[in-house]
């Protein structure tokens, strides 16, 4: 099994990115009736609704290739779930800068991932 780790990452920074940019431009729900400049009539709600609609979409076609390519996933694996997890995590921070929520027990998981997981597995990989 093989991930292109470094392709996740700029999916993921592609998003970060985007809803960082967002945020720093002003955007509330009182934009989403704007239009943008576009062939149709395009609001600034349909361009933020693409935003995640569209991956939701590609997943599907990922599945589609790992299956036609005989690479199905035959079960969620471990590093999904793991990034799953932190993704709905990270979703409870939206808007949460001020009231810093759980910012220790969040500083501790941070170390934790450097200090736990991957150190603990290795040792035990290469004791067996």
């Amino acid at each position: 099994m093989k991930t292109d780790w470094n392709l996740i990452r700029e999916m993921m920074a592609a998003a970060i990115d985007s809803c960082e940019q967002l945020e720093q431009a002003g955007y509330d729900e009182t934009h989403r009736a704007l239009t943008v400049p576009s062939a149709n009539t395009t609001t600034v709600h349909d361009v933020i609704v693409s935003a995640y609609t569209y991956p939701e979409s590609l997943r599907y076609q990922i599945i589609r290739d790992r299956h036609i390519k005989a690479a199905d996933a035959p079960y969620v694996h471990e590093y999904a779930r793991i990034l799953n997890a932190m993704a709905a995590a990270c979703t409870e921070m939206i808007g949460g800068a001020d009231a810093k929520p759980a910012e220790t027990q969040i500083r501790e998981m941070i170390d934790w991932y450097g200090n736990v997981p991957v150190p603990y597995a290795r040792s035990a990989i290469l004791q067996a």
